[in-house]
C-alpha cells in the first residue's frame, strides 16, 4: 500500500508539473545538441584543436585522481557530485527566491553544454560506437533525473516568488498552493535523487564492461 500511495504521490507531482517537464526538456535537448553539433564542426574544421585537448586532458588526469571503474569510491564520486549541484552546502543559496533562478539557468546551460560537447568530442576521438556505449547506458537515466531535479527547483521558484508577490502586494498568501508548491519540490527532487543513485551504479559497474575496461 505504501508504495501504491508513493507511487501516486509521484505521478501527481508529475502531473501538475507537466508544462515544467516538456519547457526544461526542450530546452536541455535543444542547447545539448545545437552544442553537439557546433563542437562537432569546430573540431572536424580544426584536427589541431582536437590534438591538444586530448593532450591537455592527459595532463590534466595526471593531477587529478579518478577511482578506477567497478569501485564503491567511483560510485561515490560521481553520485556525490550529480546531487551536489543543489545539495551541497556551499551551493545552498540555488533556493534563495528569485536570486537562485538564476543559477538554475545558468546550470540548466551548463549541463546542457557540457554533455553536447563531451558527445561530439568523444565521437570524433573514439567514434561513434564507443560514444554510445560509454554514454547511453546510464544517461539515459542520469539526464532524466538532471531535468526533474531543475523542474523541481523551478517548480520551488514559482511558488515561494508567486507568495513572496503576494504578502508585499498586502494580499493573503495562498497557503495551500504554496504548500503544494512545496510538496512537488521535495517529491521531484527526492525522486531525480533516486534517479541519480541508479544512474552512478550503472556508470560505475555497467558501462566500463561496455567500453572493455
Amino acid at each position: 500500500m505504501k508504495s501504491l500511495h508513493l507511487a501516486g504521490v509521484v505521478g501527481q507531482a508529475f502531473q501538475r508539473n507537466r508544462f515544467l517537464i516538456v519547457a526544461i526538456t526542450a530546452a536541455f535537448f535543444a542547447i545539448m545538441i545545437v552544442t553537439a553539433l557546433v563542437t562537432y564542426v569546430v573540431l572536424v574544421a580544426s584536427p589541431g584543436l582536437v590534438t591538444g585537448l586530448q593532450g591537455w586532458l592527459e595532463s590534466v588526469g595526471t593531477y587529478i585522481a579518478i577511482p578506477p571503474p567497478y569501485t564503491s569510491n567511483l560510485y561515490r564520486l560521481i553520485f556525490l557530485n550529480n546531487i551536489g549541484h543543489f545539495w551541497n552546502p556551499i551551493r545552498l543559496w540555488v533556493w534563495i527566491p528569485f536570486i537562485g533562478a538564476f543559477d538554475l539557468g545558468y546550470e540548466l546551460l551548463l549541463n546542457g553544454v557540457l554533455i553536447g560537447g563531451v558527445a561530439a568530442f568523444v565521437g570524433i576521438t573514439r567514434g561513434p560506437v564507443y560514444t554510445v556505449a560509454g554514454l547511453v547506458p546510464h544517461g539515459v537515466i542520469e539526464i532524466p533525473a538532471f531535468i526533474l531535479e531543475f523542474v523541481g527547483l523551478a517548480r520551488w521558484h514559482i511558488s515561494t516568488t508567486r507568495a513572496l508577490y503576494t504578502k508585499l502586494s498586502g494580499q493573503a498568501v495562498d497557503r495551500p498552493l504554496l504548500l503544494e508548491g512545496v510538496k512537488d519540490t521535495v517529491t521531484l527532487s527526492l525522486f531525480s535523487v533516486v534517479l541519480f543513485a541508479v544512474a552512478a551504479y550503472i556508470e560505475t559497474f555497467i558501462t566500463p564492461h561496455f567500453l572493455g575496461r
